[in-house]
């Protein structure tokens, strides 16, 4: 358990957290969420105790270990990748090693010595305890971390300082995972990783015997995991139930109904206002009006925050082009010995918005970079349609901007039409504003700088834009306008994201890449996820909104050849859908009979289910009216107590309510 009581943190003028309060439990599964800057990593050190708090206390259960991931100088350098991570493990195999020479000592002992009974008992629970914490699978477990995170077994034996910033994070969250930390607290833990990754990340944190306290820019991550929601606004925390979905729905609820209770007093002070007004000047009214004045002066406004507006980005015009835009024949890859691709055949066509996926080395961005004329091709070609102008993306383009020039200079130097001003409000969709414009390249964070190497990108007049990882680094709100000005973009895009919410918003293609060659699916990464699942004999049908299913690429994106592909999806197919010109049924039999009446009592109890569930759905609307007729009410508009139990109240009828209409429509189907 993690509390913290009245904590300020103070930059400068500005008060991130003031005086806030928060209880991190045990088990918790809790996402702090918020815009750019509010304080959402100062929280988390501060609740590891990296920080230091103004005022407030920090308090943390007796006994109990915080373990923290950091995005910047997580790892040091001088040892192996194994030796990193087993390091971890150290502790536990400290264990056996003490156990060990307790039974050292007691060989040395006689029997009659009572030295020689106690260290058989102190042997016998340290090796007790080595087993509980795994130390006989100490090794099994420090590869099975590591090859969850995407490391293959060749790169256990590289130094650390060898591995990229990506992945040295990963390196620094394989430690962490292995040092099994009671509370960990996890800052954009879903950076840089793939499909398959994030999906054993997930399902290892869903297990996770503690707590879990989460930054993360990953929608669907967020709502697959937690059950609390902590938003970071204006130094204040507020708490919702639930995931990032569900944390949107109850902000707007909750704001809703502070509007109503502002317009509601807005109106009680104007009534009291036009009474004084009236009578303001009567004698014999000035007892009343007195009064009035000061009911007025104890009836301050209801504010109503104000949700900034999302950045909304703007392309510049793409000229037209021949279509298709490229062509895609024999287009074979090697480096040295290594064949990435072998024989591709695609089509990018004008309007398509293609997602590349694939396991990590499978030759995603090795495909893009071909297309982009990045690095030659083995064999084959890439042929672009007449009048395509291509614009790339890179995960490493930030390298590639002059430090010493400044963000606004960056953008002016690259698109000479704009003004001054439509370069910082261009600036402005990518959460660059104020004096952020003037600031060196140099100093910024790796995230700012991201930013900035992906306008320049997105200022270039292309038709073609080729994309590796653009949604790193930005904030959920800005993906989902990344996401729609990429939709009404009139160009083609290709692009490589892990992303799911950000993937399914925009692809209506899927290349698949692995096995050395390329497959084309139709529709989002669910439509693909949903397909393979099916293939894979591992779904038969597919409910409406119902996420696909995402537990079986823990193994990775499995091949399968085209035969076995079709064979199982032919199969599901045809469980899913009544089959055509089907042979007469024979002859009702008397286990034909009992199931048909066990089918009839089975519908009777639904149907009585349905009429109950229409008595508790309309009870349930009842109190529903009941208290927002008492929330508007002007009686409790200043009563602060009341209104909070009163709004916790309508979320838990609400709550039911919807519940019993999804029972309700469920049924009502079957």
């Amino acid at each position: 358990m993690i509390h913290l009581q009245g904590v300020r943190v103070q930059f400068g003028a500005r008060f991130v957290l003031d005086r806030v309060d928060l209880q991190i439990g045990d088990r918790e599964r809790l996402a702090v969420v918020g815009r750019n800057g509010e304080g959402k990593s100062t929280l988390l050190k501060v609740a590891a105790g990296a920080h230091e708090s103004d005022e407030g206390d920090v308090v943390t259960s007796r006994g109990q270990d915080v373990g923290m991931l950091r995005q910047e100088n997580v790892v040091p350098a001088g040892r192996t990748l194994w030796q990193e991570a087993f390091a971890a493990l150290q502790p536990v195999k400290a264990m056996e090693g003490r156990a060990n020479e307790k039974l050292a000592l007691a060989a040395s002992l006689p029997a009659s010595d009572p030295l020689h009974s106690e260290a058989l008992h102190d042997a016998e629970e340290l090796l007790e305890r080595f087993r509980q914490r795994g130390g006989y699978e100490v090794e099994a477990t420090c590869g099975r971390v590591l090859s969850g995170l995407g490391f293959a077994q060749e790169d256990w034996a590289k130094n650390t300082e060898d591995f990229s910033g990506g992945w040295q994070v990963r390196i620094a969250l394989a430690r962490l995972l292995l040092e099994r930390p009671d509370i960990l607290l996890l800052d954009e833990p879903t950076n840089h990783l793939d499909l398959e990754t994030r999906t054993w990340l997930l399902h290892e944190l869903k297990g996770w015997p503690g707590g879990v306290v989460i930054i993360s820019h990953d929608r669907d991550f967020l709502d697959r995991l937690v059950t609390r929601t902590i938003e970071v606004a204006g130094g204040q925390l507020q708490e919702y139930r639930g995931g990032y979905s569900q944390f949107l729905r109850q902000r707007e609820e909750r704001l809703e109904l502070l509007r109503k209770a502002a317009e509601e007093r807005d109106a009680e002070r104007q009534r009291i206002q036009q009474f004084i007004n009236r009578f303001r000047a009567k004698a014999s009214k000035a007892a009343q009006v007195q009064a009035r004045v000061k009911a007025l002066e104890k009836l301050p406004p209801i504010v109503v925050p104000q949700l900034a507006k999302p950045p909304r980005m703007a392309f510049n015009d793409a000229p037209p082009s021949a279509d298709p835009m490229l062509d895609v024949r024999g287009l074979d890859k090697s480096y040295g010995d290594k064949v990435v691709l072998e024989d591709v055949q695609a089509t990018v066509w004008a309007g398509r918005r293609v997602l590349l996926v694939g396991p990590n080395g499978a030759g995603k961005s090795t495909m893009l970079r071909l297309l982009a004329s990045r690095e030659p091709a083995t064999a084959g070609v890439v042929r672009p349609g007449a009048g395509v102008r291509t614009a790339w993306f890179a995960q490493d383009q930030a390298r590639e901007l002059d430090p010493d020039q400044t963000v606004l200079g960056t953008i002016m130097k690259a698109d000479t039409l704009r003004t001054e001003t439509q370069c910082r409000t261009f600036l402005g969709s990518f959460l660059f504003s104020g004096d952020d414009v003037h600031k060196p390249v140099g100093v910024l964070s790796g995230g700012e700088k991201s930013r900035v190497a992906l306008a320049l990108v997105l200022l270039q007049r292309a038709n073609l834009l080729l994309l590796d990882e653009p949604t790193n680094h930005l904030d959920i709100e800005t993906k989902e306008v990344l996401a729609e000005a990429l939709r009404v973009y009139p160009g083609a895009v290709v692009f490589v994201s892990h992303d799911r919410a950000f993937a399914n918003a925009l692809a209506d293609t899927v290349w698949e890449v692995g096995n050395r060659t390329l497959v084309e699916h139709h529709g989002n990464l669910d439509d693909f996820l949903w397909g393979r699942a099916m293939e894979l004999g591992l779904a038969t049908r597919r409910a409406p909104g119902e996420p696909a299913p995402d537990a079986w690429l823990l193994g990775g994106l499995p091949t399968l050849d085209a035969k076995t592909r079709a064979e199982n999806r032919a199969r599901a197919e045809a469980d899913d859908e009544p089959a055509v010109d089907a042979p007469e049924e024979p002859a009702p039999s008397k286990a034909n009979w009992q199931e048909r009446k066990q089918a009839k009592r089975e519908a009777d109890q639904r149907r009585r289910r349905l009429a109950a569930l229409e008595a508790r759905i309309e009870e349930l609307e009842g109190r529903e009216r009941a208290l927002n007729e008492e929330l508007q009410s002007p009686a409790v508009a200043d009563d602060w107590d009341r209104l909070a139990t009163l709004t916790k109240d309508w979320e838990g009828v609400n709550r039911r309510l919807e519940s019993a209409m999804e029972e309700w429509e469920a049924l009502g189907e079957a």
